[in-house]
């Protein structure tokens, strides 16, 4: 669970997009894998004095394999405050103190509906057995007119029960009502260099980088109403003719 430069330009992006002040909820809590430097060109050249550094970067930058580059971490809350934004974090332990405690294998309460602007995962989904139900819970969590962004594996195996596919969130966010205003990216490479490659959405594709994840930002257009999607292949051939 993590954020790094290519995310956080994304975010960025939408943040500027909302009404302030803006709302984030993410799911589980994201370390910030960024340089400084990242961090004054995306956050501004005046952020840094206003973001706390964790007591526990050395590990976080060990655990992520960026120690000789990175010495401090900044801390997420006071990384989206410096960017005008509350974020929420949504987990299913208090591991840190402050987390919203929440199975997300199962319906959220009805009070957390429409509470965000911008609703994150960004490597919660793979982790959660019933994806049907998490989906739907994240589409919950976010307002009418805001913004889910997903950063989850493609090829990364063992890494959770699940990996997912460009048809999986075209799919369902356009045949639920809502759209994606993004392209749908493959990321790869070191986590402070990473790439972008933009990927067919629902063509069939042979060649991806080892260890690659799916990045996309969603638009909810309205409520999620239960509809089950049809790939889309089928949609366009549904006797599968040549």
């Amino acid at each position: 669970m993590a954020i790094n430069a290519t995310i956080l330009e994304m975010i960025v992006k939408l943040i500027a997009r909302t009404d302030r002040p803006c709302r984030v909820a993410s799911l589980g809590y994201p370390d910030m894998l960024l340089t400084e430097p990242q961090i004054a060109n995306l956050c501004g050249p005046d952020s840094l004095a206003k973001i706390r550094f964790r007591d526990d970067s050395e590990g976080i930058t060990r655990w992520h394999r960026i120690d000789h580059q990175v010495t401090r971490v900044a801390e997420s809350i006071s990384m989206f405050a410096a960017l005008g934004a509350e974020l929420h974090c949504f987990d299913i332990s208090e591991s840190r103190g402050f987390e919203i405690v929440a199975d997300l294998n199962l319906p959220l309460p009805a009070s957390t509906g429409g509470q965000y602007d911008i609703v994150y995962d960004g490597g919660t989904m793979e982790h959660c057995f019933n994806v049907p139900q998490v989906i739907a819970n994240i589409l919950s969590l976010c307002q009418v007119g805001g913004y889910i962004v997903h950063v989850n594996p493609l090829n990364y195996f063992n890494h959770g029960f699940y990996s997912f596919h460009p048809t999986f969130y075209y799919d369902f966010y356009t045949q639920s009502g809502n759209e994606l205003v993004s392209p749908i990216y493959a990321l790869h490479g070191p986590v402070l260099e990473t790439q972008a490659v933009e990927l067919p959405v629902t063509q069939g594709f042979r060649t991806l980088h080892e260890r690659s994840a799916v990045m996309v930002a969603a638009m909810k257009r309205r409520d999620y109403g239960g509809e089950w999607p049809v790939q889309s292949k089928y949609r366009a051939n549904a006797a599968l003719r040549a």
